[in-house]
């Protein structure tokens, strides 16, 4: 008869999905090379649409204060060419918040579309077909985020919780300790308890 093993009491729950920002542009400067293309302007264009900034700045402030009405503004940032991957990544979320899973996988794959290096979409995606229960689409959309975003820890941890659920123990035990050398100390116990269920199996 096949031994069963159980893995942590309670079953551990995958990190959660990863809102998108504004990137900074890296200062070329700061990186030894002069910056040739930025010249300096005589009279600078004023861009911003009101007091508040722009609508993706305006629909990530309400997102993150659980207002509604964040939907329509970066609605509105599409429509009008600004931050748009990251506004369509951000719409994947909160449809997926809604359940409403095929609109998340749109909106998440429309990012992609934009920017195929969004790395936050392929992590939203990952934890979004982990959900529906698709694997290995969900660890091919880890991988593709850990290849962009070596050091975001919670793409290895989920990325071992879905190895895990694929029997693949060996590489679960890599990627939760890769997420072990990223993350706070205060985030490894439930790591810890991983480890040691998957050294029983043998890896």
């Amino acid at each position: 008869m096949a031994k069963v093993i159980k893995f942590p009491v309670s079953a551990p729950e995958k990190l959660g999905l990863k809102k998108a920002r504004k990137r900074k542009k890296p200062d070329l400067e700061d990186l030894g090379q002069l910056n040739l293309f930025n010249q300096i302007v005589a009279e600078p264009r004023v861009l911003r649409l009101n007091d508040k900034g722009g609508f993706f700045e305006q629909a990530l402030e309400l997102d993150e204060l659980g207002d509604a009405s964040a939907e329509q503004l970066y609605l509105k940032a599409i429509e009008a060419g600004e931050s748009v991957a990251n506004a369509y990544c951000n719409l994947g979320i909160l449809m997926n918040a809604k359940e409403e899973h095929s609109k998340a996988v749109d909106y998440l794959t429309r990012c992609l579309q934009e920017n195929p290096r969004h790395y936050e979409a392929h992590y939203n995606l990952g934890n979004l077909y982990s959900e529906l229960g698709n694997f290995s689409l969900s660890k091919m959309h880890y991988e593709v985020s850990t290849e962009i975003e070596p050091t975001f820890p919670n793409g290895y941890y989920n990325l071992g919780l879905v190895l895990i659920s694929m029997h693949e123990y060996d590489q679960a035990s890599k990627a939760i300790l890769r997420y072990i050398t990223l993350s706070p100390e205060s985030d490894h116990t439930v790591a810890h308890d991983l480890l040691k269920t998957l050294k029983t199996l043998g890896a």
